[in-house]
């Protein structure tokens, strides 16, 4: 599924085997642009939005195996992206914002494994990532950036550079966790 340009564009799918759902929207203003993928094996759900005005991405996985999750915001203004992904084994949430005023990250991993979340550049972005295995989580650069990691086993959280940033890191709970902030 592939919408680039337009106004107030919606695309869901959700459930089959070894489902591919790419999502593109570049240009446009007020682009909605939602993933549900719950159930299924091998399922690969992509987001792309860059340009445009409020532009918001929500990205949802819940069950299913090997289920990767990719969204990846740059330039823009007021862009909101949401990626959860909750089961599963082996999930992947690659979440990567960069440039863009006013933009918003929240990333949510309850359970599964191999976690990794990535937020770089712009402003007022959260990452939040509990339980799971192996999570890792960095934020460099950007304005008040709030990591926080609670649970898990062998969970980085790790904020570096940028101006004036305020950078916050929580981490109770869980084994091996490391919390660098340079």
């Amino acid at each position: 599924m592939t919408g680039h340009q337009g106004v107030n564009t919606l695309m869901t799918g959700c459930q089959g085997v070894n489902t591919s759902m790419t999502m593109t929207g570049h240009g446009g203003v007020d682009t909605s642009m939602t993933v549900t993928g719950h159930g299924g094996v091998d399922t690969l759900m992509t987001v792309t939005g860059h340009g445009g005005v409020d532009t918001s991405m929500t990205v949802n996985g819940h069950g299913g195996v090997d289920t990767s999750m990719t969204v990846t915001s740059h330039g823009g203004v007021d862009t909101s992206m949401t990626v959860t992904g909750h089961g599963g084994v082996d999930t992947s949430m690659n979440v990567t914002g960069h440039g863009g005023v006013d933009t918003s990250m929240t990333v949510t991993g309850h359970g599964g494994v191999n976690t990794l979340m990535t937020g770089h550049g712009g402003v007022n972005t959260l990452m939040t990532g509990h339980g799971g295995v192996n999570t890792s989580m960095t934020g460099h650069g950007g304005v008040n950036t709030s990591m926080t990691g609670h649970g898990g086993v062998n969970t980085l959280m790790t904020g570096h550079g940028g101006v004036n940033t305020s950078t916050t890191l929580t981490g109770h709970g869980g084994v091996n966790t490391s919390m660098p902030g340079h």
